[in-house]
């Protein structure tokens, strides 16, 4: 019986990945190394060598230490890159020091990995013109599609509400949220009965607060912050729209299709790559979202064609995804 390690800093991504692919191959024994579990905790059990495989979802410290085992005991290194903007500095949240720090324990574990794995090619490209890369592919990245498929309405107002759930830690995110609310003026002025909300929280949230303050509707605008009751917020909207100009795969899009809400999504690399063929692309301008919801908006049937698409798409979502992550185990296994 196989026994993979998963070094996770995002739990929720390795407790849905270990769970599906356990059922999937119950040959496979795997265990999630991350918080709340201690780093001395961690460091224990992984360097006892009893792993046959370790999986690390991060290069800086889950990777290092992927290294370090595998040079100690020849234990097969797999590395998974949920996104480039912290190894590339995409963000300039990093001063020199500290990139030339990640830069060169990146490059250390992309050398010794056995396979690496992107989720979206997106995301692969963006590494690529930064860093040699061996061995990879392309995968999905399970998550818990039943904490959103499940979830109760809890109310709400009156209203056709369009929802956009992001992380407001980046201009380039924020940009997105400001790109929405221009888009939505002429669908305000066409309507009394639609409302925007946007929930998620971070350094740009001022700035997106900014300005709303000269936005001509913005009493029909509600910025929430950040959210725990997001599956609740997703059962209560009729419609999902996002746009971002730095993400490798946006999880709120997989969240709201798992919801079964119609989306609608500026193509742009990882959120086109992640809405796929079940939401309705546009253009990532103002013009676009217009456009796109303004289509939406005023045809139910279209709508509910679209809501349907979301939830098929993520019928079978995890098992198609955690067969892809067995493949590399596989793999890496039998080299």
């Amino acid at each position: 019986m196989p026994r993979i390690a998963l070094l996770h800093a995002q739990r929720d991504f390795a407790e849905a990945l270990a769970a599906t692919a356990e059922r999937i191959d119950p040959a496979y024994d795997i265990d999630v190394l991350s918080q709340p579990q201690s780093v001395p905790n961690r460091v224990a059990r992984v360097l006892t060598g009893r792993y046959d495989l370790l999986q690390a979802d991060e290069t800086v410290g889950n990777g290092l230490l992927g290294v370090l085992t595998k040079r100690a005991y020849g234990t097969p290194l797999v590395v998974c890159v949920r996104g480039w903007a912290d190894y590339t500095n995409a963000h300039d949240h990093h001063g020199r020091v500290k990139h030339r720090s990640i830069e060169r324990r990146t490059k250390l574990a992309f050398s010794r990995a056995d396979d690496t794995l992107f989720v979206s090619r997106t995301c692969r490209e963006a590494m690529r013109r930064h860093y040699a890369i061996g061995p990879n592919r392309v995968v999905g990245r399970p998550f818990d599609t039943g904490r959103f498929r499940d979830a109760e309405p809890d109310g709400g107002p009156d209203a056709t509400t369009i929802l956009t759930v992001t992380n407001l830690g980046f201009p380039q995110k924020a940009r997105g949220v400001t790109t929405i609310l221009e888009g939505l003026r002429p669908v305000f002025e066409e309507t009394e009965r639609v409302r925007y909300a946007v929930a998620g929280d971070g350094r740009e949230f001022d700035a997106v607060g900014g300005f709303l303050a000269s936005y001509p509707h913005r009493d029909r605008v509600d910025l929430l912050g950040h959210r725990d009751d997001v599956p609740e917020l997703l059962a209560t909207a009729d419609l999902f729209v996002y746009v971002s100009y730095l993400d490798a795969l946006p999880m709120a899009v997989l969240e709201a299709q798992a919801a079964g809400l119609p989306v609608v999504c500026g193509a742009t690399g990882g959120p086109a790559e992640a809405v796929g063929s079940a939401g309705r692309l546009c253009p990532p301008t103002p013009d676009g979202i217009t456009s796109a919801v303004s289509e939406l908006l005023s045809d139910p049937h279209r709508r509910a064609e679209r809501s349907a698409a979301s939830s098929k798409r993520m019928d079978g979502y995890n098992e198609r995804a955690a067969r892809q992550y067995l493949d590399a185990w596989d793999d890496a296994l039998n080299r």
